[in-house]
């Protein structure tokens, strides 16, 4: 059996061959490119027997884009293919899942070299291991033909597969990723998609476990953890998203430098992305609106494994307040929507004389956080202090985020002058977090609203 590949002596043409091979599909991972002499072979993922004449009729697709300098030549396959693999790979991922088919080969005769071969070809690069839990993307295993065709000749495969593969992994559990629905109505952020494939990941999930969950489902649930600028999070992976591509945010948060021993409001505090960063920044507390209990209980535990004291105040419960304002915690949260923040701290001031220095309001709800926009201002203008940082978040088209940022300035101005004058707002910075589409960016726009 030999193995196809492009070949050239021109090196300035490897990386259109790859990206070409890639482009369909054909790109051999595993194997990659190898220099041999002065020519350059960038491998296929494509076989034969034989001489098949002239070669290049396999790949006229391909070549119709690259220059007269490629051609396509078959390949004597390494008398040792796995050892080659395991050499030249660098993906954790693939050395383990190398490891976990020739653990179990002898048990499934389907399990050859060119098989193996095939599988590590074809594994996507994108995997995260969340404490217990691995974590793959969409396409890994069940998309790949020659695993596949193993898992459906024998019911057991797939089980000890992946058993084998979360020992040399350091993990208990596997799920597949899936994109989070983006549509408004998905206000708690539910990870709906996500493939649980092997461990016990808790209890059914049903209408009482989402919005009434008790202490049987928190304890009897899955909890990934991870450590992002050295600050933990912890999250229950069927019931709350976890976003990495934040951390260049949370990173630019901890270096605010008018946090420290000043007021935070986080209105969309999910599992803590943003209230643990501004924790550690030195702020005398984090006051926390919240509305699935599921993200609380992450934001719970992950503040005991970073040692931050919190008080946690249901929809139903008074926010209790020492008379002499001692001993408030530097977490405050509240487990309802941010509608009623207004109320809460008016509350507390005529209650307890409780007053605060509000320095940021962090808004970081995705597509859009407007909702939240007139609630931020009001808190803004009820600070003891006269300027307040609005952080805004909001998923926006490349092409319309200037514009976006000015008329978020204009209705933030407007709404502040519904309520006091003199009032100012100015555009302060536009930071691009991530790509959320094609086309999308997850973008943060910083407000100062001032007052007299």
């Amino acid at each position: 059996m030999l193995q196809l590949a492009l070949r050239t002596t021109d090196s300035q043409r490897v990386k259109a061959c790859k990206t070409a091979l890639e482009r369909k599909g054909y790109f051999d991972k595993a194997r990659g490119i190898e220099k041999i002499d002065d020519c350059f072979f960038i491998f296929t993922t494509k076989s034969l027997e034989g001489d098949h004449g002239d070669l290049s009729a396999e790949f006229l697709d391909v070549l119709q884009d690259l220059p007269f300098s490629v051609s396509v030549t078959s390949v004597e396959p390494s008398k040792n293919r796995l050892k080659d693999l395991r050499s030249s790979n660098g993906s954790s991922l693939r050395v383990a899942v190398q490891k976990t088919l020739i653990h179990i080969r002898e048990k499934y005769g389907g399990i050859t070299d060119a098989s193996t071969a095939k599988i590590l070809a074809q594994i996507p690069n994108r995997y995260y291991v969340y404490g217990p839990l691995l974590l793959l993307s969409s396409g890994s295993f069940e998309g790949i033909n020659a695993w596949t065709k193993l898992a459906d000749n024998n019911l057991s495969f797939s089980k000890d597969f992946y058993s084998i593969l979360c020992s040399y992994m350091k993990s208990t559990h596997v799920a597949l990723n899936a994109p989070i629905s983006g549509d408004n109505e998905n206000v708690m952020r539910k990870p709906t998609s996500l493939v649980c494939l092997y461990g016990d990941f808790g209890r059914d999930i049903n209408e009482s476990s989402i919005a009434n969950p008790d202490s049987a489902h928190f304890s009897s649930e899955l909890w990934a953890v991870t450590r992002q600028n050295g600050i933990q999070q912890t999250w229950a992976p069927r019931y709350t998203m976890f976003s990495r591509g934040n951390i260049k945010e949370k990173s630019r948060v901890i270096k605010f430098e008018n946090v420290k021993n000043k007021t935070i409001v986080d209105l969309y505090a999910g599992i803590g992305y943003f209230t643990f960063s501004y924790a550690y920044a030195g702020a005398l507390r984090v006051i926390c609106w919240e509305i699935n209990p599921w993200s609380v209980e992450g934001l719970l535990r992950g503040a005991r494994a970073n040692r931050l004291s919190t008080q946690l105040v249901r929809h139903d419960e008074e926010w209790i307040i020492s008379d002499d304002l001692t001993g408030i915690p530097q977490i405050i949260v509240f487990l309802e929507s941010n509608i009623y923040a207004i109320d809460r701290l008016r509350d507390a001031e005529n209650r307890y004389g409780f007053t605060y220095d509000l320095a940021h309001v962090n808004m970081g709800l995705l597509p859009s956080s407007e909702q939240s926009w007139s609630t931020a201002v009001q808190l803004s203008l009820n600070s003891t202090s006269n300027s307040t940082m609005l952080h805004v978040h909001a998923n926006v088209k490349d092409e319309e985020i200037p514009m976006w940022a000015r008329s978020t300035r204009k209705t933030l101005q407007s709404m502040g002058e519904q309520f006091t004058e003199p009032v100012l707002v100015q555009s302060c910075h536009l930071a691009r977090i991530k790509s959320f589409a094609p086309g999308v960016m997850h973008i943060c726009g910083d407000f100062q609203i001032e007052h007299s």
